[in-house]
């Protein structure tokens, strides 16, 4: 019989073939399991890295929408304060004396100054209570100077000048102390302001 047999060391050459094929076969599903491996491991990487990025995004995002909500308070509250220190001035009081405001007009203008100040006393007591009771002050100042103003409006300068007088000036007592008072508040608002922009580590329109 023609070949060689397995005794004498040799195989037939389909073996070699079958076994290179085999082989072939091992490598090639080391190598796939490998790669699919590495491909798995940067994904979950990547994806680790993706979560991460949104992460941060988000976090920026509510940051500076808390921001914004806290700079327009604080807006809200400064302006609030600079109408309370006009309304309460010297010239005002003037300008509605020469003006012979009506008693009721002038009521109603004290009812919308009392409520822009217990809107500026909400904001302080949510955002900076610290601010309260400056805010508190101010109030029962502002108070005590549209009881003094009144009286300045109900009395006859020419017939009763010593009243007018007083009443007068205990309103411009009463509107200094109320402009000081604001004047910090307002210097407290715009270091706050400052804060907020370094906080966000950026310049904020």
């Amino acid at each position: 019989m023609l070949g060689v047999s397995l005794n004498d060391g040799y195989l037939p050459k389909e073996m070699y073939v079958f076994l290179g094929a085999v082989i072939g076969a091992v490598a090639a599903y080391i190598t796939t399991k490998t790669t699919v491996r590495n491909q798995v491991r940067i994904a979950e990487i990547t994806a680790q890295k993706d979560v991460a990025l949104q992460s941060d995004r988000l976090l920026h995002e509510r940051v500076m929408a808390e921001v914004a909500i806290e700079r327009e308070e604080l807006r809200k509250m400064h302006a609030i304060l600079s109408r309370v220190s006009l309304e309460t001035s010297l010239t005002m009081s003037y300008m509605q004396s020469d003006n012979n405001m009506k008693l009721h007009e002038f009521r109603e203008r004290y009812v919308e100054s009392c409520h822009r100040l217990h809107e500026a006393k909400a904001i302080s007591d949510i955002y900076y209570p610290e601010m309260s009771d400056s805010v508190c002050k101010i109030y029962g100042q502002t108070n005590v100077f549209w009881g003094h103003q009144e009286s300045v409006l109900r009395t006859d300068v020419k017939h009763e000048r010593g009243v007018w007088e007083t009443s007068l000036s205990k309103v411009i007592k009463t509107g200094d102390e109320i402009s000081s008072y604001s004047r910090v508040l307002q210097e407290k608002i715009a270091t706050r302001g400052k804060e907020l922009k370094s906080a966000v580590g950026e310049k904020i329109d």
